[in-house]
């Protein structure tokens, strides 16, 4: 059996991925795409971050690794410049930040089960 953080983690990331997907109904990489996935803009550290989290298709997410030059240009057309630069300031100082704890995963849990009802 998994830890019980590493189940909460995946638990949280279902229900915010759904919510994700739900939120954005098509591919923001490209024109005919299905929201299959939920993409990351940056890895590792700002999974549950609602700005850097779009819905993608299996192409633009799996096989284009992100496709990840038409996802800046979205992003940067999405959020302007100053909330994109932001981003990538919260990046960059998530990566030397704490690990999540039980009670982190709880919370996102609790918040998008009730927005995904």
């Amino acid at each position: 059996m998994r830890p019980k953080l590493a189940r909460l983690k995946d638990r949280a990331w279902d229900i915010f991925s759904l919510w994700v997907r739900n939120r954005d109904k098509k591919c923001v990489t490209c024109p005919n795409g299905k929201a299959e996935n939920a993409g990351h803009f940056f890895h590792a550290v700002l999974d549950f971050d609602e700005e850097n989290i779009n819905g993608q298709c299996v192409r633009c997410n799996k096989w284009l690794s992100g496709n990840l030059a038409v996802y800046s240009t979205y992003l940067l057309k999405k959020l302007g410049k100053r909330k994109f630069d932001a981003l990538n300031i919260r990046h960059y100082r998530a990566m030397g930040g704490e690990r999540r704890k039980e009670k982190d995963y709880i919370k996102i849990i609790e918040k998008y089960a009730n927005r995904n009802l």
